[in-house]
């Protein structure tokens, strides 16, 4: 089975230039938890998700456990206002630019591999020659297509 077999082609972007506001309004609209973010020219560069807003929004001292060390915690507020901050940076500005990328013609066994491997990535972007999208797999499409197949039971 090949990648190309597994992908979904129908997918939801983001440029580099739109605002995180507006790609996450796609991904609540979508019911999605990342978007590829591409170039001009079609060409992935990164993925935005709900994890790399997250990574701007929370204060870097809570996340790094220096928060036992200060007598103050931030309260909604503080995230609020970081939010608001982030929510009007380009979506290039908060996505993560080393997305999993693999090839459409790579095994399934390739990919979920690379998925487990690659910094534990749900996602692999299937591009072509120049770097361009053509699909997406996530590791549900994965487990999915194993159980269609009759090799796991549903």
């Amino acid at each position: 089975m090949l990648a190309k077999n597994v992908m979904v082609a129908d997918m939801v972007t983001a440029l580099a230039d739109e605002k995180v506001e507006d790609v996450l309004h796609k991904m609540r609209s979508a019911k999605l938890r990342m978007l590829p973010v591409l170039d001009a020219d079609r060409r992935v560069i990164g993925v935005v998700s709900t994890f790399s807003v997250m990574e701007r929004v929370v204060p870097s001292y809570i996340v790094t456990g220096d928060l036992n060390q200060i007598p103050y915690a931030p309260d909604m507020g503080v995230l609020h206002r970081h939010f608001e901050e982030v929510r009007g940076l380009r979506a290039d500005a908060v996505m993560d630019a080393k997305p999993l990328k693999v090839q459409a013609d790579e095994s399934l066994l390739s990919v979920a591999a690379a998925m487990i491997s690659y910094k534990k990535h749900e996602y692999a972007m299937v591009i072509d020659d120049d770097g361009c999208l053509l699909g997406i797999i996530s590791a549900g499409d994965v487990l999915d297509r194993l159980s269609q197949d009759g090799l796991i039971d549903a």
